[in-house]
């Protein structure tokens, strides 16, 4: 690696964490075991430099230092605990690179992490609207809006206990139009009952699970 005077402006590129959504979103499920964080080796670094991972302003790793075998464009991969991710809501991740010798240090852009561990849907879920009672062909259903509604959540219904159709809430249904869910008559038909009663859960894109829905309940006509 080429030597390098870390006084000098240094165009850092951002970490990168493989298990965040583009705008920095972690699944539930991810938050149970450290997060990786990548980091490419950066030009003009040289054995003995060190990067750590500093979160909201405070450092949360050792220090890295590097070896004679991390050459520039390399990727160093560490780790960020859970134990930083504990809190909801928006962090910034950054890393800092430092020359030891000198104490000169270098921070990267940060980007930004969230956690969400609330479920849709509290205190309850509304039921499904139908406009009538009884259902002869294809079956439209209206939901209401719900607590934390929000684009990518995925709706999936249940009829008798039986997995309906599915959505995934668009854009505009947020504040545009209502969600419309069609329920088509053959797989009414198939679940051979008069009455079916449908509910629904909604998963979020962070993987938290809503409660069931309060139930409605429709009569199929032939």
């Amino acid at each position: 690696m080429n030597d390098m005077n870390v006084r000098e402006p240094i165009p850092l590129p951002p970490a990168v964490v493989p298990a965040a959504y583009e705008d920095g979103l972690l699944k539930t499920a991810d938050l149970n075991a450290p997060i990786a964080v990548q980091v490419k080796v950066w030009a003009g670094a040289i054995t003995g430099y060190t990067v750590r991972l500093d979160l909201d302003g405070v450092p949360v790793t050792d220090e890295r230092v590097l070896t004679d075998g991390d050459k520039v464009g390399d990727t160093i991969t560490l780790h960020l605990s859970e134990t930083h991710l504990v809190n909801e809501g928006l962090h910034a991740l950054e890393y800092r690179i430092c020359n030891p010798l000198t104490g000169d240090e270098v921070f990267s852009p940060s980007i930004p992490l969230i956690v969400d561990r609330t479920p849709p849907g509290a205190p309850v879920l509304a039921p499904l609207f139908f406009a009538e009672g009884s259902v002869d062909g294809n079956a439209t259903a209206i939901l209401p809006g719900y607590s934390g509604m929000d684009t990518g959540d995925v709706v999936q219904t249940l009829c008798n206990g039986v997995p309906g159709p599915m959505h995934i809430v668009q854009p505009d249904e947020l504040t545009v139009r209502p969600i419309e869910i069609v329920f088509q008559q053959d797989f009414l038909l198939s679940l051979g009952a008069d009455t079916v009663a449908i509910d629904y859960v909604v998963v979020d894109r962070a993987g938290n699970e809503s409660m069931r829905s309060l139930p409605m309940t429709i009569s199929l006509t032939s």
